[in-house]
């Protein structure tokens, strides 16, 4: 072995793979400017008109969104924008169809289907909220029978001069049979969502619809 003029022993060059340290240097800047950035959440499914949705208690299909106007009491008249859903309760015992709220009321998990329209954009601002109604053979209810197909109507009251949208978009949620709680062990089918940190609770997005708005004379 050649020694050095200093009669000091050479050293061997310690060779560090580029890609290894392409990698140090990149760890070195990401934690420079904050650390490891998460993937951006996937967005809900979006779904078509006449899609059949499974949302757990109930399949789901959406038929159409018409602008009409229909003959009230007295002679007068209404303008409503409709959606039309043809929903399957799979359930074994009778569902309420439900109320859908209005924008900053509480949401609670245990809802009837109506509950699961969580919201729409553009928003439809309606004095009193919404109407929901089962129709069958021309007869209006509330209630949805285990296994039995049946029509849902939203109606939302539209000035008579106001322009209805060109097309209307729905968050919907699903439901999932599931007890109450720790204490109590009752099952019942709910909002598939979270509870904040002492805070309310929020439903899960599942699935996105859009559906155009067409004039249809009532």
């Amino acid at each position: 072995m050649t020694s050095s003029p200093n009669g000091a022993r050479r050293r061997r060059p310690v060779l560090v793979p580029v890609a290894s340290a392409l990698a140090v240097v990149g760890i070195g800047v990401t934690a420079a400017f904050g650390g490891f950035t998460e993937a951006p959440k996937k967005p809900p499914p979006a779904v078509s008109p006449g899609d059949t949705i499974d949302q757990g208690q109930f399949h789901t299909e959406f038929i159409k969104a018409i602008d009409t106007t229909e003959k009230g009491d007295f002679g007068t008249a209404k303008r409503y924008l409709e959606l039309v859903i043809k929903v399957t309760n799979m359930g074994k015992e009778t569902a309420s169809v439900g109320i859908i709220r209005q924008p900053g009321d509480k949401i609670l998990p245990v809802t009837g289907f109506a509950g699961s329209l969580l919201r729409t954009r553009p928003e439809i601002k309606t004095k009193y909220g919404p109407l929901v109604s089962v129709l069958s053979r021309g007869i209006e209810s509330k209630q949805l029978q285990p296994g039995i197909t049946t029509t849902v109507v939203v109606k939302y009251e539209l000035e008579p001069t106001a322009t209805a949208p060109p097309e209307i978009s729905l968050d919907l949620g699903s439901f999932a049979y599931e007890k109450i709680g720790s204490r109590d062990q009752t099952h019942y089918w709910q909002l598939v969502g979270d509870w904040e940190d002492d805070g309310p609770f929020v439903p899960k997005v599942t699935s996105q619809i859009t559906l155009p708005v067409r004039k249809e004379t009532g």
